[in-house]
């Protein structure tokens, strides 16, 4: 692999890597606030914070997969 196409792979893990990065933070957050309101007795509210969660989830996965695949790509 030529020098500039192995820039670009390792751009690509970093920015797949750091969008990764801001769906589990911003999942995590939520899933803290929805911790703290079914401690309130907020039940509604606790699952309407983490209700898309599976989508947030599957990006992630998504993204994962990517820097995960272009990590073992050495030819392209």
């Amino acid at each position: 692999m030529t020098e500039k196409l192995e820039s670009v792979r390792v751009k690509a893990i970093a920015a797949n890597l750091a969008a990764l990065d801001r769906l589990l933070l911003d999942a995590s957050s939520r899933s803290a606030e929805a911790r703290e309101l079914i401690e309130r007795g907020e039940c509604d509210g606790a699952i309407g914070t983490v209700l898309d969660m599976d989508r947030v989830l599957d990006d992630a996965k998504a993204l994962y997969g990517a820097a995960i695949v272009l990590h073992r790509v050495r030819q392209v």
